[in-house]
């Protein structure tokens, strides 16, 4: 019985400590960064010259993973140790990113199809082909990925995400191009980063360093 009690508490313990590591907000704010790097390549590539245009999506996520890779050093590391979780959890990790990179490729070259062999892409009628592709391809993937994660902001980044080629679309009804793409995206990249600045902001109200970790 007592083995038993100590293996359910050492599960709740990971589970706790888990969430712990996501409440810093700095993924929200490293996945809005790259959002907006989206947009930005997509925005600017029409006036960039090749092939300085396809680099903007590798430029931002580079600052993205910078920051992320400095903040979890320097600002979630002192405050919680550096974390190493069982295989179930590791497990849980490894899943996730085979599936999201399974569905990058499918995305990617949906997209190269669409883009050199336009009678071979997929066709929907009105604006059902971004809302279609946005939700298969990037809503339901990042639903997964925020189901064994256990990440439930991620179900509506995945959303947001998922329908923001679909709301480009409407915006370009009134605004011109590339406006439209470029006020979408970063309206949902800054929903993401505001959330992502008020979890670390909590997080560190509730995880003061003392003065000795601070000196």
């Amino acid at each position: 019985m007592k083995k038993i009690t100590e293996k359910i508490d050492l599960k709740e313990i990971e589970k706790k400590t888990w969430r712990s590591t996501l409440e810093d907000g700095i993924l929200d704010i490293y996945f809005g960064i790259l959002v907006l790097g989206l947009g930005m390549g997509m925005t600017l590539s029409p006036v960039l010259p090749n092939p300085l245009d396809k680099f903007i999506p590798f430029i931002f996520i580079g600052i993205g993973l910078a920051f992320f890779l400095t903040a979890k050093k320097f600002i979630t590391q002192p405050r919680l140790g550096k974390v190493k979780f069982g295989y179930k959890r590791k497990g849980r990790k490894l899943k996730t990113l085979i599936v999201l990179s399974i569905n990058l490729i499918i995305l990617l070259v949906l997209f190269l199809i669409r883009f050199t062999n336009p009678e071979f892409s997929l066709e929907f009628p009105g604006y059902l082909d971004g809302l279609i592709l946005g939700l298969l391809f990037i809503t339901a993937p990042l639903c997964f990925a925020a189901y064994f994660l256990q990440y439930p902001r991620f179900y509506l980044f995945g959303l947001l995400v998922g329908l923001s080629f679909f709301l480009s679309d409407l915006f370009s009804i009134f605004l011109p191009v590339p406006f439209d793409t470029l006020i979408v995206f970063s309206l949902i990249s800054a929903i993401m980063i505001i959330v992502g600045i008020v979890f670390l902001i909590k997080f560190l109200r509730k995880y003061p360093l003392s003065k000795e970790e601070m000196a």
